[in-house]
């Protein structure tokens, strides 16, 4: 919820700062763990990590218009599909480094470690992912934009006179939308309802999720290829409904191993077609307004997907795990069918603008 309602005040400040300032400033969020590493007061943790996580969705919000601005239209798809596949490979790697971090640390400092582990492992591994964060902060330095960002006033901003393309931005983020009340009912409880409906073990999930990852880096992969075969429009339409039967699949399955396959084969399905998507919503909007598009593109994601989450947790507790799949299958067939009618035809308008040159 928080990321949703902060996500279009961070796209307008990205307007007036430029993509590359905004994703500095997204980093440097990260400086906020320094207070978790000091204090150990549980409302400065919350207070810190709440403001590393709003601060950072700025980065979030800025790094599809700051690849957009920075790349050619015959590479962007490969550049937003491998940017997708690393995030998932390091994200996997990072948590599964962090998870076992701190107690390792402790055990060699023969510190105390599991429900009641000592804190020092804690600190030095939030040390390091400040570290990696100033690290990271390099290549973005060393990036030469291609384009002058022309200074936008803030009242303009403030205003939203800065977007020019009212109705396809609404078209864009219906669908957004209707996804993400979809989405609310199953994932953010995928792990509840493994465990509720077929009490599988935290290693098992663990799995489970893991091999979700491996297919959805090699799906995402050869999205470019489906894109340059389909058209960008009709490859996401494709992913997005030849993922529905799975999602039912997993809460009808009769053990683990069958909703297992189902899970991963929905996720990587679903999700595979993402820098596709990306590129398109950044594509079909003009240069002044994409950061405000993303923004709202991420507003009309996370606030109906909180909305939901809590509505599913209550049902999958009392038991109930086919009300919530089937609301998400419904709902993720309405959404992509109205993205395919809106969208059917403005590729072939995107495509005859003027190529972009990158210097």
């Amino acid at each position: 919820m928080a990321t949703g309602l902060v996500a279009l005040p961070a796209g307008l400040v990205i307007e007036r700062l430029g993509t590359k300032r905004a994703l500095l400033i997204g980093f440097a969020a990260n400086f906020a763990n320094l207070v978790q590493i000091v204090v150990l007061h549980p409302s400065f943790l919350l207070i810190a990590s709440l403001a590393s996580g709003l601060i950072g969705t700025v980065s979030w919000v800025a790094t599809a218009p700051f690849m957009m601005e920075n790349s050619t239209s015959e590479e962007r798809t490969y550049l937003f599909s491998v940017d997708w596949a690393m995030m998932i490979v390091m994200s996997v790697l990072g948590s599964y480094i962090g998870g076992v971090m701190p107690d390792f640390l402790n055990s060699v400092w023969g510190l105390a470690t599991g429900e009641h582990a000592a804190a020092f492992g804690y600190r030095i591994s939030l040390g390091i992912s400040i570290g990696l964060a100033l690290i990271a902060v390099v290549p973005i330095l060393l990036i030469k934009e291609s384009k002058k960002q022309r200074t936008q006033r803030m009242g303009d901003l403030l205003a939203l006179r800065n977007v020019k393309s009212h109705w396809t931005i609404l078209k864009l983020i219906i669908p957004v939308g209707i996804i993400g009340f979809g989405a609310g009912f199953i994932v953010p409880l995928f792990n509840l309802f493994f465990k509720l409906k077929f009490v599988a073990t935290a290693a098992e999930i663990g799995f489970l999720n893991a091999m979700s990852s491996v297919t959805l880096v090699v799906g995402t992969l050869l999205a470019p290829v489906l894109s340059k075969k389909c058209g960008k429009v009709k490859a996401i339409a494709l992913c997005e409904f030849f993922s529905m039967p799975f999602i039912m699949l997993t809460t009808l399955s009769p053990n683990l191993t069958f909703a297992g396959c189902a899970f991963v084969a929905r996720n990587a399905l679903m999700n595979m077609a993402g820098p596709i998507t990306g590129t398109f919503q950044m594509e079909i909007v003009t240069e002044t307004e994409r950061a405000t598009t993303n923004g709202l593109i991420v507003m009309a994601d996370n606030i109906p997907r909180a909305i939901t989450a809590s509505i599913s947790g209550e049902m999958m507790t009392l038991s109930d795990f086919y009300t919530p799949f089937l609301a998400t299958t419904i709902t993720y067939f309405i959404a992509s069918s109205l993205f395919f009618l809106f969208f059917r035809k403005a590729e072939t308008r995107v495509s005859q603008l003027p190529r972009e040159t990158v210097h």
